[in-house]
């Protein structure tokens, strides 16, 4: 049994991520259960204001995971970049008395935390074994966005500049992960909500070389990197758009999913271009 921290994206923009986390996770046998009692973390914008704020936030619910005594799953790159971050300051005696005074309860945060992409991937071989047709002759870009693999001072879960853990679930799943450059550039992130001009700018820009490469598809673990690169395309009226799912969702498709199943009629861009590569079907 792990726990599995949502974030606040997962009920909201991000709600297809979340349903096809858990129709994927029930798929394989993947036992997780929602953190109870979770907060906020905190992103994107804590750490900008208040230091010993921005750690209390995350830990909070890694106090939480820990009282339990279960590994923490994360889904959203700026969530388990929160929850990382909080967790190698808490090693600070100094650090962990502060914040412990303003959660008003002791602490010291350790908790095995977990990204989604780690647990998925300790599930290639029984992914691989199981996949279906479905997927195969589909290109996917995979992106990673500037979040998941840095996080400063934390050891990650695969390469900082040259991550490979998408490209093989999406191999076991039946498709092909295409090489292209772009695959952990920013994408803008929360700018979207400031700066529409520059995300919008900074996400053409990504959708435009994945689409150079010849990707049918972009897939992600990033609730922000989705919504800004299907929100830019959208935004831009391109006439050649490229489709932007969660990785959870391309797993689930070739684990023999539904468009249903996995929330994939929710997304901005229209999947034509994908549907017509590999067999997306409505039950």
């Amino acid at each position: 049994m792990m726990r599995f921290y949502p974030g606040c994206t997962l009920s909201s923009s991000a709600r297809p991520y979340g349903r096809s986390i858990s129709w994927v996770c029930e798929r394989l046998g993947i036992e997780i259960e929602e953190l109870p009692d979770w907060t906020c973390c905190g992103a994107t914008s804590a750490h900008a204001l208040n230091k010993d704020l921005s750690y209390a936030l995350p830990a909070r619910n890694l106090a939480i995971a820990q009282g339990l005594g279960d590994d923490l799953v994360v889904a959203c790159s700026a969530c388990y970049s929160r929850l990382k971050i909080a967790q190698r300051a808490l090693e600070n005696p100094q650090v962990r008395e502060r914040v412990a005074g303003v959660l008003g309860r002791p602490l010291d945060g350790w908790v095995q935390i977990k990204n989604i992409l780690e647990v998925l991937g300790a599930q290639m071989s029984r992914i691989q074994k199981e996949k279906s047709k479905a997927l195969e002759g589909l290109k996917v870009a995979c992106y990673y966005g500037c979040l998941a693999t840095r996080i400063p001072r934390v050891e990650g879960f695969d390469d900082r500049e040259h991550p490979t853990m998408m490209e093989r679930l999406v191999s076991a799943a039946g498709a092909t992960a295409i090489e292209w450059p772009a695959k952990t550039s920013c994408c803008g992130a929360s700018l979207s909500v400031i700066n529409e001009a520059i995300a919008l700018k900074m996400s053409a820009q990504i959708v435009e070389m994945a689409r150079r490469a010849g990707a049918d598809v972009l897939v992600t673990s990033c609730p922000f990197c989705q919504y800004n690169l299907d929100w830019a395309q959208w935004q831009l009226k391109r006439s050649h758009t490229i489709p932007v799912l969660f990785i959870t969702q391309l797993v689930g498709l070739g684990l023999g999913g539904s468009e249903r199943d996995l929330m994939l009629h929710t997304h901005l861009v229209s999947l034509d271009r994908m549907s017509c590569r590999a067999q997306v079907t409505t039950p």
